[in-house]
């Protein structure tokens, strides 16, 4: 590990990804994440599989946290803007949010990878052609 690449290994074979590139990509995504409102998880996590060839089941809980954390900063932030969030609409996505968390980390070991990017690339897909329709109509 050195502040140009990272590397781990994870069921007998050995990841690895530049540093910089990463920080790159979590840099643009905040960009959206901050104008959308959103942490970013959702957004970055197929980049991650695509781009740098990580498996879905090491990035997971990675992605989970760097949302936590950018959603508490993000909060935090707007609040301070002026435009706190709607705390019973925060709260009831969260419970929410848990749930399937929990039922999403269940299930992940019963489902193959390749289903989980098929399934997040389907995901991608549909929401950008959901916003390109949105522009022209």
């Amino acid at each position: 590990m050195s502040l140009k690449e990272i590397e781990y290994e994870f069921w007998g074979e050995k990841f690895s990804f530049p540093t910089l590139a990463l920080f790159t990509l979590s840099f643009i995504v905040g960009i959206i994440g901050g104008a959308y409102g959103i942490g970013g998880g959702a957004i970055i996590a197929p980049f991650i599989v695509a781009v740098f060839g990580l498996p879905t089941y090491t990035i997971a809980g990675a992605t989970l946290m760097g949302t936590f954390l950018t959603s508490i900063v993000g909060v935090i932030y707007y609040t301070h803007l002026g435009f706190p969030p709607n705390w019973t609409l925060g709260i009831l996505l969260g419970i929410g949010g848990i749930f399937g968390m929990y039922f999403g980390a269940r299930f992940q070991k019963y489902m193959p990878e390749k289903g989980i990017r098929v399934l997040l690339g389907l995901l991608i897909v549909s929401l950008s052609l959901r916003y390109i329709l949105q522009f022209f109509i």
